[in-house]
């Protein structure tokens, strides 16, 4: 099993439909792209705080791009830290 199928194992879906980080819009789940938020081409690692879905146009137009790699890792990892926290209190 790959990064991919990790995301969306452990990412709920809105009926099947997945949104861009980038551009907002909603996509079935083959037409996104797992990016990793630091690439790979920089040391990033395959885990679920280094991955985030986005539509394959936004993906292809960031590549490696380091300019927004820290508030993707803060948005990302703060959504998935506030979610941890209240599964301990349900």
């Amino acid at each position: 099993m790959g990064y991919r199928d990790d995301y969306f194992d452990n990412t709920p879906s809105n009926y099947g439909w997945y949104t861009c980080v980038r551009c907002g819009k909603k996509f079935r789940k083959g037409d996104v792209d797992i990016d990793h938020i630091l690439p790979q081409k920089y040391g990033g690692g395959d885990g679920l705080d280094n991955l985030q879905c986005m539509c394959k146009h936004c993906n292809r137009s960031k590549q490696a791009d380091l300019r927004d790699t820290v508030p993707d890792y803060l948005r990302n990892n703060t959504e998935r830290a506030k979610k941890s926290i209240l599964d301990l209190f349900n």
